[in-house]
């Protein structure tokens, strides 16, 4: 089966979702527990992953598939076969209370867990971002509107004129990241916390955005970040600042090679 069509049958799946949150009021599925926190697993959530699935099967059937509301993703190093890692609505919450910000992610590591190929659908930008052979390009649901290729720019910003998104679980890692907030907050141009990591990394391939930071994040999470930043930009352990592994939980997603060292001279705490 070739990209082509597996891009046809993800734009189909990006316009059911616009269509249905403007259409169906949504349904929670069931409530799960993260940390003692409440969280939402909607229908919606459980469609687009079944969805996903047979994609996956069609499209790359040799893989693993994990999916956060598989429940599969804590230990990757137990799977000596290639990968799809699925998120099948990141920003559920955005979506249950009529927010933009959410989407979808679909990407393809090989065994060795190098990334090969992904998709990001952004319903309410009717667009969806695909990575193959390091090329990204934009695919809009309206067909009169042509694909066209993206190349992010590698830049060298002051931290003082760049925005920066970032964790929206503070509960995870209150103090650092209350503290890291707040370091951010009196240096950088401005923040966004958008309650959605595929939203963010999405902004950041189109321009919008110049970094996106995770204090404690899983894989479903930032896996499309390994293959979209791979020769646009860089995915980095936040604490050490070396390229990131797929097993890391503090991630930071930029643009700007000295990001990193600029959040050090600011004062951001760091975890050894």
């Amino acid at each position: 089966m070739s990209k082509k069509n597996i891009i046809k049958d993800l734009l189909s799946l990006t316009s059911d979702l616009k269509h249905n949150f403007f259409k169906e009021e949504p349904i929670i599925d069931r409530r799960k527990s993260v940390r003692n926190k409440e969280e939402y697993v909607l229908q919606t959530d459980i469609a687009s992953q079944e969805y996903l699935v047979e994609i996956a099967k069609g499209y790359h059937p040799d893989c693993k598939i994990i999916s956060e509301e598989l429940n599969n993703y804590h230990d990757l190093s137990f799977h000596d076969e290639g990968l799809v890692i699925i998120d099948p609505l990141d920003g559920t919450h955005n979506y249950y209370f009529g927010l933009p910000m959410w989407g979808f992610s679909y990407t393809v590591f090989s065994k060795s867990k190098e990334s090969q190929e992904s998709y990001i659908g952004i319903p309410m930008l009717d667009t969806l971002l695909s990575c193959y052979k390091s090329e990204v390009w934009a695919h809009n649901l309206n067909q009169e509107i042509s694909d066209y290729k993206i190349e992010p720019k590698i830049s060298k910003m002051n931290i003082s004129d760049q925005m920066i998104a970032f964790d929206n679980q503070f509960y995870k890692d209150p103090e650092c990241m209350k503290r890291n907030y707040e370091i951010l907050i009196d240096n950088s141009f401005t923040t966004r916390i958008s309650g959605s990591a595929v939203f963010d990394i999405a902004m950041i391939l189109l321009g919008k955005l110049n970094a996106r930071i995770w204090h404690d994040t899983d894989i479903y999470d930032i896996a499309p970040a390994f293959a979209f930043m791979n020769k646009h930009g860089f995915i980095l352990n936040l604490d050490s600042g070396i390229e990131a592994k797929i097993k890391d939980r503090r991630v930071v997603c930029t643009t700007d090679m000295t990001l990193h060292h600029q959040l050090k001279d600011i004062g951001f705490l760091f975890k050894t």
